[in-house]
């Protein structure tokens, strides 16, 4: 009886010992189980920080494209100092479908009281204009910048369509046999088959040129006049403006334009015109 016993406590001990063995077989599987948990957490974390990283390039991206857009939104503005030293007297159409002849450059007008000629006048004006325009940002492209080169108006027109600039600005002053004429003006293409695309804006960058210019000159204001006779309009495939700054055969206006102490105060006035275009 006294073995039966003994061996039963003996199974039994034996069996409590087993048993222990398995519980601690177990803990490492639970303890995996944590492991695994932890690295989905740090999975999850990876694919937050690398979505973030993401979103930060396609946020760059924008901001380069924004530049790009700047860039690329430049304005390109066509000085034209009007006339030359030495003219050119051949004709060429007025239009893409007209008869009607035109002189490809004319000499135009000389101070009645200074005795400078218009040309010397415009090609001053038009050089220190590129340079106050350039320093604001712009692209500008002059036509001529010297006073003997002889351009065509139809030559005037092509550089500006194959620039595709915004705006045109020819350079130019009046004359009149009547002495008391004064003021300045801002001629403009008017509407037909030829300047359909380009006659509204031509129209409001000639107002804003032509305010700004006489308000800052204190010089009276003639306002815009649509013109369908003149060449460089009806060729022109971008909007222009020809501003007439005075009239030279005005003793008063011809003193101060064809004084070359006035041309950088001048420039400045058309400068702030066109910046009033674009604003």
């Amino acid at each position: 009886m006294r073995r039966k016993i003994t061996y039963i406590i003996i199974s039994v001990c034996m069996l409590l010992v087993i048993g222990g063995c398995s519980e601690k077989e177990v803990a490492p599987v639970i303890k995996d189980k944590n492991i695994v948990g932890k690295e989905d957490n740090k999975q999850e974390q990876y694919n937050k920080s690398k979505e973030e990283k993401v979103d930060n390039r396609e946020e760059n991206g924008v901001e380069e494209e924004n530049i790009e857009k700047e860039i690329i939104e430049v304005k390109t503005i066509v000085i034209d100092p009007g006339h030359s030293s030495v003219g050119n007297f051949e004709k060429e159409q007025i239009s893409p479908d007209s008869i009607k002849m035109k002189p490809k450059d004319v000499l135009g007008a000389t101070g009645d009281y200074t005795k400078v000629p218009e040309y010397k006048t415009t090609v001053s004006i038009g050089s220190l204009l590129k340079e106050e325009l350039e320093s604001k940002g712009y692209n500008v492209i002059m036509t001529k910048t010297e006073e003997s080169e002889s351009l065509s108006n139809i030559d005037r027109a092509t550089i500006a369509n194959e620039s595709k600039a915004d705006l045109v600005v020819r350079i130019h002053a009046d004359s009149s046999e009547d002495h008391s004429v004064k003021g300045a003006s801002a001629l403009i293409p008017v509407k037909n088959q030829y300047t359909d695309n380009i006659c509204e804006a031509s129209k409001n960058y000639g107002e804003q040129i032509i305010n700004t210019y006489t308000n800052e000159l204190n010089i009276k204001n003639r306002g815009t006049i649509s013109r369908d006779d003149m060449t460089g309009f009806n060729w022109s495939k971008v909007p222009v403006v020809i501003l007439e700054m005075g009239f030279l055969s005005n003793k008063e206006e011809d003193n101060f334009i064809s004084n070359t102490e006035n041309h950088e105060r001048i420039a400045k006035a058309i400068s702030k015109g066109i910046y009033k275009c674009f604003e």
